[in-house]
Formats: structure tokens, C-alpha cells, sequence
């Protein structure tokens, strides 16, 4: 009685299992009818679409911003050519000369920069936009001066089209830096420009014992300056073509001494004011000037020291006074004084 039962128990099973195994392999093989039974030609709702949808041209954006297709596009930024020469007094052309040209808005605003050099014939090309102005500087090179042009456009070239150079006649010089007393001023730099010609400045610079040398800088008409605060200038030297010169440069420096106070009518100290000190002297043949500027300090004192001892001119300059400008002698090497600001 048992075992039947058993083997009862075990087909019930197996044909469960069979069931099961049965089941998913019906549905399989329905699904694969249904997809043969399609047309091959038949897209799938998203190819549909994609098919049926024409393609767009790709935008074009006018001036406006709009999209357009049937818009004219706006032209781009276009260039023309001009063409230019350099050469000398004799015609002669100039090769290997670089020049500079800037770009400028009509408002003056910086826009752009190039540079070109000329070729064996001294011709340069270059390409501009119509709605800029420009301005054009061929560099001094060797003894040659340099050439600036400024402010021109596309319309008005012609003067590109023969661009003579100076040539000049180079000079050497050399010489002493001194105080107002002839003692050599060591150390002190200058720089040197010419008056006339477009030409680079150069710089003098005396050596520990107050000696300066200038090597090939063109004849003429010469100023002489510093770059610093304490401004020093000589102008009025004139060098002739094939002249040679030993030039003893004589600036406002010495051994005295200006110092004070500057105060207001109720004997407030006035802080922060501009003292200046101007002084100008005639030396062998050119004039020496000098300019110095100084503030007042909290307590309204200020002070100069290594000046030459000639006549002075006393500005102070202060908001809500009156300027105050006074020549002045020295009474000895160090002297003070108390000035007061009227309102």
C-alpha cells in the first residue's frame, strides 16, 4: 500500500515540473509568431515619426538676433589691402625695416596691433578694416630717424605709398656730471632725447667718479632729464654734424639744506601740503632746471636737503588757502623757515 503511494506522489511531481517547464516555451514561440506576422516595411512609432518629421535647415542668426532661414547672412568684418614703400632721400629702398600699425575704434578705443617688415624692394603690405582708424611708426634704425603717421584710414593711404626716412648724422660725446660746485656727482642716471627727430632716448649714466659716455646718438638739438621726483633738466645743447664734445653737465645738487613749518593763521599745523622748489642757472652755454616736491608730515614740517644754493621759487599749494609762492635766498647752508597760509 505504501509504495503505490510513493510512486504516485513522484509522477505528480514530475508532471508539475513539466508543467512549469512547458508554460514559458508557449509564450515564447506566440511572441515570435506575432513579430513575423508584421510587414518587414513597418517602422516602430519612433521611426515613424523620425521619418514623417522634414529636416530643418540649420538656423542663421541676423543682425537682430531672430532666426531666419530665407535671411541674407550679414557679412563679416572684411579687410582691404594697402600697400606701402620706404626709402631714403635718394630714393634708395629701405629692406628689413619693421613697422608697427595700431587699430583704433572711432571712439579711440585700442582694438588691435600688427607689424610687418619691408622687403628687398622696402614694400609692406597690410590689411585694414574700413570702419577703423589707424596710426603707422616705422622704428629709428642705425642712422636712420623713425617715421610715425597718425590717424588715417582706408580713404586717405597715399602717404604709405613713398614713406621717406631722415638719415642722420650720428655724434659721440662724453663729459662729467657735477654738482653747482664742479664735484662730480656719482652714480646719477639721465636719459637723453632729441628735440627734433624721432628717435630713441637714450641714457647717461656716470660711473662711480661722475664720467659719462654716449656713443652714435644724432646731432642737434638735445634735452636732457631725469625720470625721477626730484625732476632735473639741461636743455640747450646744440651738437653739430661731425662735432665731437666733452660735456661737463652741471645740475642743482650741492650742500645745503631747507627745512620748516607751514602753518594757518591760528598757528594749526597744516598736514599733507605740497612744498615745491624750483631753481633755474645758466652753465656754459645751456640751462639747468630742477623741480623738487615734498608733503608736510603731521606736525605741517617738511625738509630738503642736497640742494645747489641758488635762488629758489617756494610753492604751497593747500586746499581752502591762498598759494603761496615766494622767491628765496639762502642766508647760510641750513635754514628754516615758518610759513603761514592765508585763507
Amino acid at each position: 500500500m505504501g509504495r503505490p503511494l510513493t510512486i504516485l506522489i513522484l509522477a505528480i511531481a514530475v508532471g508539475c515540473a513539466a508543467l512549469f517547464l512547458l508554460l514559458p516555451m508557449s509564450k515564447i514561440a506566440q511572441h515570435r509568431d506575432r513579430v513575423a506576422a508584421q510587414p518587414a516595411s513597418e517602422p516602430t512609432p519612433e521611426k515613424a515619426i523620425e521619418q514623417n518629421t522634414p529636416r530643418q535647415p540649420d538656423a542663421i542668426h541676423n543682425d537682430a538676433g531672430a532666426s531666419d532661414p530665407g535671411a541674407q547672412v550679414a557679412p563679416e568684418e572684411y579687410t582691404l589691402p594697402i600697400n606701402g614703400r620706404v626709402s631714403n632721400a635718394s630714393g634708395a629702398a629701405l629692406a628689413g625695416l619693421e613697422i608697427e600699425i595700431e587699430s583704433k575704434g572711432f571712439d579711440g578705443e585700442d582694438i588691435s596691433s600688427a607689424r610687418v617688415v619691408s622687403d628687398r624692394l622696402g614694400a609692406f603690405s597690410l590689411q585694414v578694416v574700413p570702419q577703423r582708424r589707424y596710426s603707422l611708426h616705422i622704428p629709428a634704425a642705425g642712422d636712420y630717424a623713425g617715421y610715425s603717421l597718425d590717424s588715417f584710414t582706408h580713404e586717405n593711404t597715399e602717404r604709405l605709398r613713398d614713406i621717406v626716412l631722415e638719415r642722420v648724422e650720428l655724434v659721440d660725446v662724453d663729459g662729467l656730471i657735477v654738482d653747482v660746485d664742479l664735484s662730480p656727482v656719482a652714480d646719477f642716471e639721465l636719459s637723453l632725447r632729441h628735440l627734433t627727430l624721432d628717435y630713441p632716448d637714450r641714457i647717461i649714466r656716470s660711473d662711480s667718479s661722475g664720467f659719462f659716455s654716449v656713443k652714435g646718438f644724432p646731432a642737434g638739438e638735445w634735452r636732457i632729464a631725469t625720470n625721477q621726483s626730484d625732476y632735473f633738466r639741461i636743455k640747450g645743447l646744440e651738437l653739430k654734424p661731425g662735432e665731437y664734445r666733452n660735456l661737463t653737465l652741471k645740475i642743482d645738487r650741492g650742500s645745503y639744506h631747507l627745512s620748516g613749518w607751514v602753518r594757518d593763521s591760528y598757528g594749526t599745523p597744516l598736514t599733507e601740503v605740497t612744498v615745491t622748489l624750483k631753481s633755474a642757472f645758466a652753465a656754459d652755454g645751456y640751462h639747468s632746471f630742477s623741480y623738487r616736491s615734498r608733503a608736510t608730515d603731521a606736525n605741517g614740517a617738511f625738509e630738503f636737503a642736497g640742494l645747489g644754493g641758488h635762488r629758489l621759487t617756494i610753492g604751497i599749494y593747500a586746499t581752502g588757502f591762498k598759494t603761496y609762492i615766494k622767491q628765496y635766498d639762502f642766508e647760510s647752508f641750513s635754514d628754516t623757515l615758518e610759513i603761514v597760509l592765508e585763507e
